[in-house]
């Protein structure tokens, strides 16, 4: 006898249950609404806590870095350098702050599902897979051991890895603002968005999220946290997949609009 399919036995044996069928849970879209909120709420509250830090956090940072001097004696680093450093974190801040704002006006208004998730790898994988990023927060930070305090270079780095995470985070705020009504972490079809940045990109809000992650993960460099991001990187890839296959049974027009449009990246033009 042949050996079952894998997919035909264990998987679909976890399809079956009831934690991974929403369309057996009662008041699902209420349920599901209140979960998000009450998870971003949490994070949103934990970014309002790190602000009334910012004022503190320049004045140490200011009185850290005065200690580094040059062979003769002048200041390492100038103020000017410091205060600019703290305006690309406050800026970091603000749009990291924005993109919790529009995940709760998405979830305050986004339409009805016209087909929603089902089993294993449409409910329970997506959400594993967007909270891996959280798992890199708590690698020990680890820049000052390839860009030392003592260097000048050190400003330089972490002024330009804040700057990709702001970059990466504007360019998942113009997604999500734009997908809004249809946003969803699931793989759920709603609505058919194809114009601002999904002309070009079709999943803009994960291009977003590969360069801000790989900016946290220049901060915490380890073995694990080169792990945890490629594993992201697969799991966004492969949620991708299953989303459009999801989106081409309900909209048809999906098919020619894939074609037309890079996947994370704009195509390049032959």
């Amino acid at each position: 006898m042949e050996p079952k399919p894998f997919r035909r036995t264990w998987l679909r044996r976890v399809d079956r249950w009831i934690i991974f069928e929403p369309a057996l849970w009662p008041h699902r879209e209420l349920i599901s609404r209140a979960m998000a909120l009450l998870i971003i709420l949490g994070f949103l509250a934990l970014r309002i806590y790190q602000f009334d830090r910012f004022p503190q956090a320049f004045d140490d940072a200011r009185a850290f870095y005065a200690g580094f001097k040059t062979s003769t004696g002048e200041a390492l680093y100038t103020q000017g350098h410091i205060a600019a450093l703290w305006g690309i974190r406050l800026a970091v801040w603000i749009i990291e702050t924005a993109i919790y704002l529009g995940y709760i006006a998405s979830y305050t208004s986004r339409s009805r599902a016209k087909s929603i998730a089902a089993g294993f790898m449409e409910t329970a994988f997506p959400v594993l897979v967007a909270g891996t990023p959280i798992l890199l927060s708590f690698m020990p930070y680890s820049l000052p051991r390839w860009a030392p305090f003592s260097s000048p270079a050190h400003l330089y780095f972490y002024g330009g890895i804040m700057a990709l995470i702001g970059i990466g985070g504007a360019i998942n705020l113009i997604g999500l603002l734009t997908l809004r009504r249809a946003f969803t972490i699931m793989s759920e079809a709603r609505e058919l968005v194809v114009r601002g940045i999904f002309r070009h990109i079709r999943h803009p809000l994960y291009t977003g999220h590969f360069i801000m992650f790989f900016g946290s993960l220049l901060l915490r460099l380890h073995p694990v946290s080169v792990v945890l991001y490629l594993l992201f990187c697969v799991g966004q890839v492969v949620r991708a997949r299953i989303e459009e296959r999801k989106l081409m049974q309900v909209f048809p027009e999906y098919t020619a609009y894939k074609k037309q449009t890079g996947m994370f990246f704009p195509r390049i033009a032959r």
